[in-house]
């Protein structure tokens, strides 16, 4: 480390960091990515904000979520907006940027085209919002959001919710990186453990413990409330069956296309 950096790092401490990156979380709710952070923090460069940020995850303030986002961790203190806060009102609702979007998609792009980015565009707005909310109640936990999907594979296996690793990845919801490192982290905070294979002496099995079981089951309090969770019973009985009908053509169309696309890199490949 050169003396400019130590020297930069060491005017302002952890402490000071957290404070200021609460202060913009609260405004903006996102954490800013390594380069935002060094201009956050005063730092010449992004490897000093990058030193400071594996502090605060050691100390449990930051944490890397399943998509590899930075996001707020279980020492993580969340303060109200202070602009709310002074005007003790909530500023009026920006217009949408969507509707002025497709305003302008619409004088030049195929009606089709516009029509699909009206629905594709809130479908991931909606899926990265629903991420941030999962990444804070998983930190609730000291967990990602990831973890808790692992945990949740674990514990659908069914009693005594063991299974061999190389297994456990049929009953993943959607593709999960990074098994081998969660498993290990999972282990270390007494969430799972690993259990020798009765029919196999080299092999082992990993097993959810009572710990993780009942952190799972405070996770799935939690969502009781959550709106990010409970946004489908809002909807009537005949929304909701058109919406498990849409995302299910959707999600059709869209596993063709990775069929296809894998197909074609094989072939090129040989």
């Amino acid at each position: 480390m050169t003396g400019r950096a130590k020297t930069e790092e060491g005017e302002r401490s952890v402490e000071a960091c957290r404070a200021a990156l609460e202060v913009h979380y609260a405004v903006h709710r996102t954490i800013p990515s390594m380069a935002g952070l060094a201009r956050l923090w005063d730092y010449a460069s992004k490897s000093s904000a990058s030193r400071r940020v594996d502090q605060l995850i050691e100390a449990g303030i930051l944490l890397w979520s399943a998509d590899r986002r930075l996001a707020p961790g279980p020492a993580f203190r969340i303060l109200p907006d202070p602009q709310v806060q002074v005007d003790e009102v909530p500023a009026p609702a920006a217009t949408d940027p969507l509707q002025a979007a497709l305003a302008a998609w619409a004088t030049d792009y195929d009606p089709l085209l516009v029509r699909s980015y009206s629905v594709t565009t809130r479908l991931l707005r909606l899926a990265r919002s629903m991420e941030r909310h999962m990444t804070l109640s998983a930190a609730r936990e000291g967990l990602t959001s990831g973890d808790v999907l692992l945990l949740d594979a674990l514990y659908r296996v069914g009693p005594p919710h063991r299974i061999a690793p190389t297994a456990l990845k049929h009953y993943f919801l959607m593709s999960l990186a990074g098994v081998a490192k969660r498993v290990d982290r999972l282990e270390a905070l007494g969430f799972i453990r690993r259990v020798p294979n009765p029919d196999d002496r080299r092999g082992l099995f990993i097993e959810l413990t009572e710990a993780g079981h009942a952190a799972l089951t405070r996770l799935v309090e939690l969502d009781r409330s959550a709106p990010h969770i409970l946004w489908p019973t809002a909807l009537s009985e005949q929304q909701y069956h058109a919406m498990i009908e849409s995302l299910n053509i959707a999600e059709a169309l869209v596993a063709e296309q990775d069929r296809n696309e894998r197909s074609d890199y094989y072939r090129s490949s040989m």
